[in-house]
This record gives C-alpha cells, sequence and structure tokens, in this order.
C-alpha cells in the first residue's frame, strides 16, 4: 500500500490541484489529510469541494475546528480569526458538512494519523514537545508510525538509546527501520515555513516502510497575490510566496 499523506492545505487551492497532479503520477493507493485544509489562503471553498471530489480521507485540524466550533473559534484573536472570518463567509453548506464531519484522529495500517499531537490534539507543535513527554508517547503509541501536521516544516522524531533524535526530512527516499518507531512532519502543501515555497507532502510505502519525500513546484505567486487580494494578512502572502518562516 502506496498513501500519500498531505497536511496544512490551508485554503491554497493552486498548491493542492498541483500536489494531487503530482500524486497522480506516483500511483498512490490512498491520500490522507493531516487537517487545517482551511484558513490563510484565498480558496477555502475549492479546496474542501476538491476534497469531497478526490474523496480524500482527512482529520481534523485547529483552523477546520474553529470552522465549526463557536468556542475554538473564540480562542483566536488578530489575524488569525481575520483568516477565519474570510473563510466562513466562503463555505458552502456542504464544506461545513464535510468539517463537522472529520474525526480528531485515525488508525490505519499500523499508523496513526493526527494534525497536532498523539493522541488527540489538534493545536500542539511537535517541536514543542519536552523529550520526556516524547518518550512516554513512543512507548505507548501501539502503531509504529505516527504522521502529523501543524507545524508546516517536515521532519522525523524517533527514539534511540534512550534520547530523542530529531532529523530534517529533505526530497528523496527514507528507509526507516522496521524495529522502530517514528512520529513523521509531513511539512505543509499550501503554506510552507521552512524557507522553501514549494508544496510539500509524503509518501509512505508501507511495505517497503519507506518514505518518499515530495517537494513540488507549482504556481505559489497567483496564490499569493489572491491572498493580498482577498483582504488577508500580508505576512501569509508572503509564506505562500517565499515559504517564509512565521
Amino acid at each position: 500500500m502506496r498513501i500519500a499523506v498531505i497536511s496544512d492545505i490551508h485554503g491554497n487551492i493552486e498548491a493542492f490541484t498541483t500536489a494531487l497532479k503530482d500524486i497522480e503520477l506516483q500511483a498512490v493507493d490512498k491520500i490522507i489529510s493531516l487537517g487545517d485544509n482551511v484558513g490563510y489562503g484565498a480558496d477555502p471553498e475549492a479546496v474542501i469541494q476538491q476534497m469531497i471530489a478526490s474523496r480524500i480521507l482527512s482529520v481534523l485540524g485547529n483552523h477546520d475546528l474553529a470552522c465549526v466550533n463557536k468556542k475554538v473559534y473564540n480562542w483566536y484573536i488578530g489575524d488569525v480569526k481575520r483568516s477565519l472570518d474570510n473563510t466562513l463567509s466562503k463555505l458552502s453548506l456542504s464544506s461545513f458538512d464535510y468539517l463537522k464531519g472529520l474525526k480528531v484522529n485515525l488508525s490505519w495500517y499500523q499508523a496513526f494519523f493526527v494534525h497536532g499531537f498523539w493522541p488527540d490534539s489538534v493545536r500542539r507543535y511537535l517541536h514543542q514537545i519536552p523529550d520526556v513527554e516524547l518518550l512516554h508517547a513512543f512507548k505507548h503509541i501501539k502503531e509504529s508510525t505516527c504522521f502529523l501536521g501543524h507545524t508546516h516544516r517536515l521532519s522525523l522524531v524517533y527514539p534511540e538509546d534512550g534520547d530523542i533524535q530529531v532529523k530534517p526530512l529533505n526530497p528523496g527516499m527514507v528507509q526507516l527501520e522496521k524495529d522502530n518507531k517514528y512520529m513523521i512532519n509531513v511539512g505543509s502543501v499550501g503554506q510552507p515555513r521552512d524557507g522553501d515555497p514549494g508544496a510539500k507532502y509524503v509518501i509512505w510505502d508501507t511495505e517497503k516502510h519507506s518514505l518518499n519525500i515530495r517537494y513540488v513546484v507549482y504556481d505559489n505567486q497567483t496564490a499569493a497575490r489572491k491572498i493580498v487580494a482577498a483582504g488577508l494578512p500580508l505576512k501569509h502572502a508572503l509564506a505562500v510566496d517565499q515559504g517564509m518562516k512565521l
């Protein structure tokens, strides 16, 4: 089984459709999104409708949750709330229904999928988790592989000799050890914050126990201009245009 794991599309239809074209060329069997399908970008409705049309399985991200949960929406202020308001004004009833139907996590093919951090957080960032908590999580996760998003930066985290190792993930193949456990942050399709503006995603081969890290060039300048034209925060356009670290 070859599974494309995507995350943090953030309403960027240009990045999403180009990533989907690349995924089609890779002969994958399934696509799973780690959430934050909306927010920041100018085209949340187009993204969700494409998710529905492509029958993409997704877990819930914090921006997705804020769109369907008033209490969570009220947590946000400033530029994020401004972006959420823009998103809410554009979503159709079918898109709201799609977001309402998303689960917080998913266990499938001996892997665990969640937006923020295991087991059910949509808001915690992987890079902020203390090593002692990471070791505890690795001890209790039943699955060998845990896929996460939220940080918008690719990374591979795993235990080794009682310590936590963190490595960046660059384009190309990565072989995983079958006897080890891993947390894999798959980066962002539509709002990268790693200094590279390309759309990022990962293909996981369940039989070979390997990862194919994909960096896809797309028309990010058009996506950035649309964010500005929509009256959304400039920094979100810069993240799309330049992969700016926020």
